[in-house]
């Protein structure tokens, strides 16, 4: 079996790096093997568009969220133990089942991954999406701001340890808040440009009952300004006002729609180079040097500011019990992937589905699964939600408090 990793240029960003080492230490086996076949993990990596060909595939905890799911999809070459969230179990015909939680959720299976107490955090973290660093000057309106940057091109175990020591992480990029989380620490949610999915956002939010009321930052500088300004153009704008999950599905829909036309290529080719490129060679250009040199100053300060004060903002958590519900569903799917490797490809894991509890047991994966999850409050590898939980979400009573929260849009 090999586990598919999705790479953006010549760098693998923090959420699909996770898939380079996870699997491997949570089944205590190298997924390098090229024997036809592929692992979906972590990631929005259900794509037609992403996925090489395989004569085999198997998912876990995978999403939808920018291109429509491969051809044959679900047929009888495709396992699907679980996805990451409802919205994409809904876009693919799956039964709801099958929506648990994303993948990276398992890192608190890991001994070096036990939440830390607050005793033992400090500062402010702050990872951007990938994409925004191709234009954005994030890490210096970060460093004005007096926090931790977290590069997502950076190699994630210590990108991990670094949320875990956090006392806060605020959050662009989802993966960055969705290890918080299960690190237990709390985060808060922004987007800094239009091409901030909304969708698989909503997807991970609402599988752990989680809303998603994310702080619109502006852009860092001049550059960042007109990309953002053209995604509407040629289809990569993912963010969305209206955040009803309905909505957001038929967003998905209509962009599956848009992006299988014949000639899509070559029209988000023609408009990017019109709305974006165009205008990028323009302020480029040693004319405008000064002015855009200004500009980006101006705009660095100004992000450095928004995220100063994003950070007082209300912080997210998800319930504990809830998590850990979450986190003990996909544990019982790994030792189907433990069958993987042992049962002829073409009974596609039938034996694994109807493994009884006492076979179980006797995997590996399961038994380490099960030795984490069973750890009592009080240990290394726990925290009671009432010492976890930021204070702004513990109610009068000393329980988390739930409700929606009302965040303050800043753009």
């Amino acid at each position: 079996m090999k586990i598919f990793c999705y790479t953006s240029g010549h760098d693998t960003n923090f959420g699909d790096d996770l898939n380079r080492w996870l699997w491997n230490r949570l089944l205590h086996r190298s997924l390098d093997a090229d024997d036809g076949t592929l692992l979906l993990g972590i990631g929005t990596v259900i794509s037609r568009n992403l996925i090489p060909p395989s004569k085999r595939y198997i998912v876990l905890s995978s999403g939808v969220g920018y291109s429509p799911a491969p051809v044959g999809f679900g047929g009888p070459d495709w396992k699907i133990l679980s996805v990451r969230g409802p919205l994409t179990a809904a876009a693919l015909g799956l039964p709801p089942q099958k929506a648990i939680v994303d993948g990276a959720a398992l890192l608190r299976l890991l001994p070096e991954c036990a939440p830390l107490p607050l005793s033992q955090r400090s500062g402010v973290a702050f990872m951007p999406h990938f994409a925004s660093l191709s234009t954005g000057n994030w890490k210096a309106a970060c460093e004005q701001a007096g926090f931790d940057f977290l590069d997502p091109f950076a190699g994630s175990e210590e990108t991990v340890q670094r949320i875990r020591r956090a006392r806060i992480v605020i959050a662009d990029a989802m993966h960055a808040a969705i290890v918080a989380d299960a690190l237990r620490v709390p985060w808060i949610p922004v987007a800094l440009s239009p091409q901030s999915n909304t969708f698989k956002w909503l997807d991970w939010t609402l599988s752990l009952g989680l809303p998603y009321n994310p702080a619109r930052l502006h852009a860092s500088s001049l550059l960042e300004s007109i990309r953002c300004r053209s995604f509407t153009f040629y289809g990569e704008r993912h963010f969305l006002e209206n955040r009803m999950p309905s909505y957001a599905l038929e967003h998905y829909k209509r962009a599956v729609r848009l992006k299988s036309l014949r000639n899509w290529s070559t029209i988000r080719w023609r408009m990017e180079q019109l709305t974006y490129e165009l205008p990028k060679r323009i302020v480029s250009s040693s004319v405008l040097s000064a002015f855009k040199q200004r500009q980006d100053l101006r705009r660095t300060e100004y992000a450095a500011e928004e995220l100063h004060q994003v950070a007082k903002f209300p912080l997210y958590l998800s319930e504990e019990r809830l998590f850990m519900s979450k986190l003990d569903q996909l544990a019982d799917m790994l030792p189907k992937l433990e069958d993987a490797f042992r049962i002829h490809p073409r009974q596609k894991l039938a034996e694994s589905d109807s493994m009884d509890s006492s076979e179980k047991a006797n995997r590996p994966a399961f038994t380490a699964a099960r030795a984490a999850l069973a750890m009592p409050p009080g240990s290394p590898n726990h925290l009671a939600d009432e010492e976890n939980a930021p204070p702004n979400l513990i109610a009068n009573d000393g329980k988390p408090n739930r409700q929606p929260f009302s965040v303050t849009r800043t753009a």
